[in-house]
């Protein structure tokens, strides 16, 4: 079954995003994940075909995500969705005029991509999240992305529309240095936006037990309105569980790296955390979730920041495997509060 979305109707925005909408000059967006920067891009894409007034390009950093938007502004405006590229390959095979460019996931882009994309519009606007930058070595900061478009009229989002508070209370915990307000939690709380706080299997080093919680966890909620998101670290991983999960006779989708390709995407995916960048999904696994630190330690490609995109992908259950109990869960009793653990 087919990956399951519905954009928001352009009166369901709140007064933020309607004002990012309206603004005739050029943006730039900002706020932390959920908060409806790539909604808000998405909408002035398709409104500028809608209403004839710009020819727009909306271009983003990833081939899920460019795959995600595009079906989205098709399913408005065919010309909208046949205007959606990936900034790194329209910069170096595409380049052409607009009336206004759109960067989404503007902070993952080369500050030297942005000396091609000014010259091809006069109107640049983009969204942006430092701390959802993937590949520090390449990024370009908030701070520096307002030098380079000094114009642009500043909008914050700071209401998560994706996530529940429990999801986003685990967050705040198990990532201290990352800025989660206290009004986001108390503003999820008001939303009515509750649900059950992120579950930890632990499989005692039985690889069987994690792929058999993998599939039932598949099998409990698979539905024709319900995504469900397998997300790993490396390329390799997503091959290695995409064939378990197809070996048991479940369809999905997989996507592993910019350079292939990717058709319509599932409503069971899996994919690296890099590649989930701007998607939500309903539930979230996370395998092998022990390795956490380790990974962000040893693995070049991998830091705090990618663990911080993967779990905030999830809107109502987010499911962490383990094969023990990692100590970094257990640094305060407060933190022992914020999910639920099962041993498997």
């Amino acid at each position: 079954m087919a990956y399951f979305f519905k954009l928001p109707a352009i009166t369901e925005l709140t007064i933020g995003q309607q004002a990012a909408l309206n603004e005739p000059n050029a943006i730039a967006i900002s706020g932390g994940p959920g908060t409806g920067k790539s909604v808000v891009s998405l909408w002035r894409h398709i409104r500028n075909y809608g209403t004839g007034s710009k020819r727009s390009l909306l271009l983003t950093y990833t081939k899920t995500l460019e795959t995600y938007l595009a079906a989205s502004a098709r399913s408005e405006n065919g010309y909208a969705g046949d205007a959606v590229d990936r900034t790194y390959w329209w910069t170096t095979h595409h380049v052409a005029r607009y009336d206004e460019i759109i960067v989404d996931e503007a902070q993952d882009v080369e500050c030297e991509k942005y000396t091609i994309i000014k010259l091809s519009s006069c109107i640049v606007s983009y969204g942006a999240d430092d701390q959802q930058i993937v590949y520090r070595n390449k990024a370009t900061t908030q701070q520096q992305l307002t030098a380079i478009f000094p114009n642009n009229r500043s909008y914050v989002l700071d209401e998560n529309f994706r996530n529940s508070y429990e999801i986003m209370h685990f967050v705040r915990s198990l990532f201290p240095n990352k800025v989660v307000p206290q009004s986001t939690l108390n503003n999820l709380i008001q939303a009515g936006r509750r649900g059950n706080k992120p579950i930890l299997l632990v499989s005692n080093n039985i690889e069987a037990k994690q792929i058999k919680a993998i599939l039932d966890i598949i099998n409990q909620f698979k539905s024709a309105t319900h995504n469900i998101a397998v997300l790993v670290p490396l390329q390799n991983h997503v091959t290695t569980f995409a064939n378990l999960i197809r070996s048991s006779g479940i369809q999905c989708s997989s996507f592993s790296t910019d350079k292939g390709s990717l058709g319509e995407i599932d409503n069971v995916h899996v994919t690296t955390f890099k590649s989930s960048k701007g998607t939500e999904f309903d539930t979230v696994i996370i395998p092998d979730f022990e390795k956490m630190l380790i990974n962000i330690a040893q693995l070049t490609v991998i830091d705090e920041n990618d663990y911080y995109v993967a779990i905030t992908r999830a809107k109502r259950n987010l499911y962490l495997i383990s094969s023990f109990m990692p100590s970094f869960l257990e640094r305060s009793e407060q933190q022992k509060l914020t999910y639920s653990k099962e041993i498997l």
